[in-house]
């Protein structure tokens, strides 16, 4: 029996690394069931570089300066988009620390598919409550902290 994906997941590779799409998908199958996020919803993925990372951190959020992560929520009424997450691939694989590259990808996106959410870290407590979940799923998923 085959069962029917939750989720829909698009994903724009800009670079030239090949990345499996399922460390991704396995991220949504776990946040998904664990937040009772409604069947159908949808999240884009952009995989990108030092370069566009930058520029689209300036640009949308004012700051020159590279990052490993930015999420853009979609506050549509009635659309199942949660929003856009572009990971800088070169940033992750030199923050990977001695870890393979697949779950420094799959911690970053579990970063921004909480914010697409609604958590954040600009508060103390939200902070606390973020740093809550992604402690969670990481255990979930098997990541190392």
């Amino acid at each position: 029996m085959t069962t029917k994906k939750s989720y829909i997941l698009y994903i724009e590779n800009e670079i030239g690394i090949e990345i499996p799409r399922d460390i991704f998908e396995e991220v949504l199958q776990v946040v998904f069931r664990e937040e009772n996020i409604p069947q159908g919803s949808f999240v884009n993925l952009l995989l990108t570089d030092d370069e566009t990372i930058k520029r689209m951190n300036k640009r949308f959020r004012g700051t020159d300066k590279l990052t490993d992560v930015l999420s853009f929520p979609t506050e549509i009424p009635g659309i199942t988009l949660l929003g856009d997450i572009v990971i800088n691939v070169l940033q992750a694989e030199r923050q990977k620390t001695g870890r393979n590259l697949k779950p420094e990808l799959q911690k970053l996106f579990l970063h921004g598919l909480l914010h697409l959410l609604g958590y954040d870290h600009i508060s103390a407590n939200q902070k606390r409550i973020m740093e809550e979940k992604e402690k969670k799923f990481s255990k979930i998923l098997k990541l190392s902290q």
